[in-house]
C-alpha cells in the first residue's frame, strides 16, 4: 500500500512539474499582466476584463491557436480566484497566499496532505529565489508541535523556485510517506492536534497556521 501512495505521489508531483513549466504564448501581453500585480488589483473588475477576452480565442483557426489563446487568461483567471479565497502571509518581498487544506487519510491509516500556495515578489527589484532541494536542505516543513515533517515531493525544479519582481508562482509541497535519504517518518494526522507550516527562507520566517481538515 506504501508503494501505491509513493508511485501516487510520484505521479502528482510530475504533472505539477510540468504544468508550472508549461509553454507561455508569445501572444500574451505580459507587460499588461505585470502592471495588473504591481497596482491593488479590483478583483471582480479584473475577472469580468479576463472572462470577456476568452470569447474572441473561439473565432481562431483552429483547437490549437484556441487552446493557445485560452490557457494565458485561464491560469491568470485560477490565480485571482485562489488570491481571493486565500489568507495572505508577508514574508521579507514574498507575499505567501493560502486558502487552507485538506489530509487524505487511506483506510489504513496513511495520511497524505498535498500543499498549494502562491508566492508573488510583491517587493524585491530582483529575482527572488525559494529553496527545498532535499530533506536535509528544505524551508518549508510541517510541524504539529511535536515533529517536524519533511516533505515527500514537490514542484521545487532543481531545488529552487526563482520568482520575478512582480511575478507569481504556484508551490506544491506533499506530505505524505517518508522516502528515505533522511526523511524516514510518515506524515501523520490527528484532528486533535493544530498543524503550521514553517517557513525558513534567508529572506524571513513566518510560522502559517494551516488549519487541515479531513478529505471526505
Amino acid at each position: 500500500m506504501k508503494k501505491i501512495y509513493l508511485g501516487l505521489i510520484a505521479f502528482v508531483s510530475f504533472v505539477v512539474v510540468v504544468f508550472v513549466n508549461s509553454y507561455i504564448p508569445p501572444s500574451y501581453d505580459m507587460i499588461e499582466q505585470e502592471q495588473q500585480e504591481i497596482m491593488p488589483i479590483d478583483f471582480e473588475k479584473r475577472l469580468k476584463t479576463l472572462n470577456e477576452n476568452l470569447k474572441p480565442c473561439m473565432d481562431e483557426d483552429n483547437p490549437r491557436l484556441v487552446a493557445e489563446c485560452e490557457y494565458p487568461i485561464k491560469n491568470e483567471i485560477k490565480e485571482l480566484e485562489f488570491k481571493q479565497k486565500s489568507q495572505t502571509f508577508v514574508v521579507g518581498p514574498i507575499t505567501y497566499y493560502y486558502a487552507g487544506g485538506e489530509v487524505e487519510v487511506s483506510d489504513h491509516g496513511m495520511a497524505v496532505f498535498n500543499l498549494e500556495m502562491l508566492a508573488e515578489n510583491t517587493g524585491s527589484s530582483d529575482i527572488v529565489v525559494l529553496h527545498c532541494s532535499g530533506a536535509v536542505s528544505c524551508n518549508y516543513h510541517v510541524w504539529d508541535s511535536e515533529t517536524k515533517y519533511i516533505f515527500s515531493s514537490n514542484n521545487f525544479a532543481a531545488g529552487n523556485i526563482g520568482i520575478n519582481p512582480s511575478q507569481t508562482k504556484p508551490l506544491n509541497i506533499i506530505f505524505g510517506p517518508g522516502q528515505g535519504y533522511g526523511n524516514y517518518v510518515d506524515f501523520e494526522y490527528d484532528p486533535s492536534r493544530e498543524y503550521s507550516l514553517l517557513i525558513d527562507e534567508p529572506f524571513g520566517s513566518v510560522d502559517i497556521p494551516l488549519e487541515l481538515t479531513t478529505r471526505p
